[in-house]
């Protein structure tokens, strides 16, 4: 058994409880992937991180990161959070401009930026066109959702079944069918489903919902990889002239929440950073092993 140092991080806002919060655990050289899922089960958040010692040249640290089901290797909150951990605890000396954090999916920089941090997405493919499916996706989600532009299942790590709602009303009104949706990534090869509408409000462009039912997260509060994969969305979909490039998007209104997503789309789609800003809620000790 160990006593290691545990941060618990809300993201994507700068007032504790308003965003959507990771667990980060450090030193978590010597705690098996058992271990790692059975503490993010007890957590019970969206997703719990492991920090270790980094294994490629160019790291300055590893994380691993896990849903209360499994394991995934790359997700935007954790990411940022967890880089917010890492400074704070001055586990790197001075605080630098930047770190790389290794993960599942590759090397992700992280920059220190006013108004938080800014983390590259390491990777994105679209995985498939769904416009055949919106009116699946919409029995699911209990709204309509238009076929056009078409709903598109896009890898940034995770895989989100991305879909345009016709209006901020309409997002609001989403009532998910849990078991539809997880026989509907079943089906599509997604993790989820993540659905937005556009619409300046409360300083935002864009607001979000993402659901993740199969990894054990019903609704996501506010969701870094979602954010990410809109932006990729919204590219692809012709969308980028009613947003920008540099947008700011909003998600966990329906859930009490105020999260701010700040999203970055470059090269028309095929390189997207997000960033945000980060409050520690939690600074103590936990018992691993």
């Amino acid at each position: 058994m160990a006593d290691v140092a545990f941060k618990q991080v809300d993201v994507f806002t700068d007032r504790p409880f308003r965003g959507n919060p990771v667990a980060v655990v450090f030193g978590a050289d010597r705690v098996d992937a058992a271990e790692m899922q059975r503490i993010a089960a007890w957590t019970n958040l969206s997703e719990t991180t492991f920090l270790l010692s980094p294994s490629v040249m160019g790291a300055d640290y590893r994380l691993r990161i896990f849903t209360p089901r499994s394991e995934i290797p790359f997700a935007g909150h954790p990411t940022i959070g967890s880089a917010h951990a890492v400074l704070e605890s001055g586990m790197l000396g001075p605080r630098p401009r930047a770190v790389t954090q290794e993960c599942l999916a590759g090397l992700v920089r992280i920059t220190v930026e006013e108004g938080g941090l800014f983390a590259a997405v390491p990777r994105i493919r679209i995985m498939g066109e769904h416009a055949a499916a919106a009116p699946r996706i919409g029995a699911a989600l209990g709204v309509e959702v238009p076929a056009a532009p078409p709903p598109l299942a896009i890898d940034v790590g995770p895989t989100w079944l991305v879909a345009c709602l016709a209006d901020r009303e309409t997002l609001r009104r989403v009532t998910p069918d849990l078991p539809a949706i997880v026989a509907l990534g079943e089906e599509l090869g997604v993790g989820g489903v993540t659905v937005y509408a556009l619409g300046e409000a409360d300083g935002a462009a864009v607001h979000v919902r993402s659901f993740a039912p199969a990894a054990g997260v019903a609704e996501d509060p506010v969701c870094g990889s979602g954010n990410a994969a809109v932006g990729v969305h919204l590219a692809h979909g012709g969308l980028l002239a009613r947003t920008g490039e540099r947008y700011l998007a909003s998600q966990g209104t329906e859930l009490g929440r105020a999260g701010r997503v700040t999203v970055r789309v470059h090269d028309g789609g095929r390189r997207v950073e997000i960033g945000g800003a980060a409050v520690t809620a939690v600074d103590g000790r936990i018992t691993v092993g």
